[in-house]
């Protein structure tokens, strides 16, 4: 990549002061990473605020400082008179924009397709990612199990990273030849400007149900978030849930948009679903054909997470239908996404599920399919919107016959205040217990599971740590309920075993 000077970025913008162009060493919007040279944006955050860090950053070698509080930049022009001032409107905007030209525009030398909404977006990226490699194509994807190109791994972070991260992470992938990269796009991210100016081939919508409220404060600031994806890219074609409220305001909004679901007015529609432990069977109905789509993926949402996958390649991306529905079968579950191990005579499934909806339709999936008792194990994070927690507890009440409430990722929360706003939302339907250590609490389910019973360890997923007290400490759900399904297999009688 070529080295950029200060006047080669900014090409627009205003220069409050400006005393040379030096060739630029790093973008950052952390005083911690400033090194000689580097451009130093200051941001003004939720729980922080970068200007003041603004001196920190000179002292260690920052020679551009970008803010948009015109009275810092008074105060560096008198203060650091040798110092390049850049006002900007928005400096979360100028932040993307700026990055994007550093690392030359990697957005347009790469087909990138974004994956948005509250459920799913790991699964459907993962599953797009599968088809376009079974083609043949070399593919990236950027998301919250990693970012990585087929299986070389760059990194891991974030569903969406910032801005700098955003397009070095595009300019690396383009460098190890992808020509398709597949991204999670958060509202948090859409909201900050993290992936602003990024030219999406085309984006996805998969369904909006309330999450982050502590963030963006009630839903429809929460929809607007996620709108930004389509009202930024206008004229690339998109998939949209046309069965969820949202996706049909989508719909109705975007001409490039084409629906999948079980709507009648669905582009791509589903029909004939069957569903089994051992995966899916369903049909697709697009332009006046039926294309059969056969898959491991079990439940209800999977149809959707699939049809959202199909739907995007098959038309959005120019592939034929016919050459998906047959490379459907070899499609693969995402890590910690209706994971299943079995034990003797019981399953236990590992799933991501930490927000209502999702918990709700893992939990109508396993009953559909039960024979047994429904064990559910799941907890709540801390530090996030507390409303949610009665709501999952009264679904886990719902749809199962155990409960076990533990702790997730408490964070700065006292474990038992998080299930205890839980525990006020769980009824008499189901038998309650409440085993803070999560370890324990897994043992617990896995000993009492019976012959047809599902044990469901929900909230965690792909995850390989708890986050308590800003420590994360190492933890994986799979690995513990192994260990206990094994051992369980060595206290059973021999006559049992059998």
């Amino acid at each position: 990549m070529k080295r950029k000077t200060v006047l080669d970025l900014f090409r627009k913008g205003e220069f409050f002061n400006f005393y040379y162009s030096h060739v630029v060493s790093s973008l950052t919007n952390s005083s911690k990473e400033v090194s000689l040279n580097s451009i130093f944006f200051a941001i003004k955050g939720s729980s922080a605020d970068g200007h003041h860090f603004i001196e920190d950053a000179v002292r260690k070698g920052a020679k551009t400082v970008v803010l948009q509080d015109k009275m810092w930049a008074e105060f560096l022009r008198k203060r650091y008179p040798q110092i390049n001032v850049v006002l900007a409107e928005n400096t979360r905007k100028m932040l993307a924009e700026i990055s994007r030209i550093y690392f030359d525009y990697p957005d347009r030398k790469l087909k990138v397709i974004g994956i948005t909404g509250t459920n799913g977006k790991t699964t459907v990226s993962h599953l797009t990612a599968q088809y376009l490699q079974m083609l043949g194509i070399k593919t990236g994807i950027i998301g919250t199990t990693g970012y990585k190109v087929e299986e070389k791994i760059l990194s891991e972070g974030r569903t969406t990273p910032d801005p700098i991260q955003w397009y070095k992470t595009l300019f690396q992938m383009k460098q190890m030849g992808a020509e398709f990269v597949v991204a999670e796009v958060s509202s948090h991210a859409l909201d900050q400007y993290r992936v602003y100016g990024t030219r999406f081939k085309g984006v996805v919508f998969t369904n909006l149900s309330p999450e982050h409220l502590d963030y963006h404060r009630d839903m429809e600031n929460y929809f607007e978030a996620k709108r930004r994806l389509f009202s930024w890219n206008r004229q690339s074609p998109s998939a949209v849930n046309a069965d969820d409220i949202y996706g049909k305001r989508l719909l109705q909004e975007f001409e490039s948009s084409s629906g999948y679901g079980f709507s009648d007015g669905a582009h791509f529609r589903i029909s004939d679903v069957d569903l089994s432990h051992n995966g899916t069977v369903f049909t697709i109905f697009y332009r006046g054909k039926k294309y059969p789509v056969r898959t491991k993926l079990i439940g209800k949402f999977n149809v959707y997470n699939t049809a959202a996958a199909f739907s995007h390649e098959s038309v959005r991306s120019g592939f034929k239908p016919e050459d998906l529905s047959e490379l459907s079968w070899r499609l693969t579950p995402v890590r910690g996404r209706i994971e299943i191990l079995e034990g003797e005579g019981f399953r236990v499934i590992i799933d991501y599920a930490h927000t209502p909806d999702a918990l709700k339709n893992v939990l109508e999936t396993l009953n559909s399919l039960k024979n047994g008792r429904i064990i559910t194990v799941f907890g709540a994070g801390g530090d996030r919107d507390r409303s949610k927690r009665p709501v999952m507890g009264e679904i886990a009440s719902k749809y199962s016959g155990v409960i076990i409430i533990t702790s997730d990722n408490p964070r700065s929360e006292n474990p038992m205040e998080i299930i205890q706003d839980i525990k006020r939302g769980t009824n008499k339907n189901s038998d309650v217990y409440i085993i803070p250590d999560r370890e324990e609490a897994i043992k617990e389910a896995v000993y009492m599971a019976g012959r047809d019973d599902t044990v469901l360890i929900a909230g965690k997923g792909h995850e390989i740590y708890q986050e308590i007290k800003g420590v994360k400490v190492p933890f994986d759900d799979r690995s513990v309920a192994e260990k206990y399904i094994k051992k369980r297999q060595q206290k059973l009688p021999r006559q049992e075993k059998r």
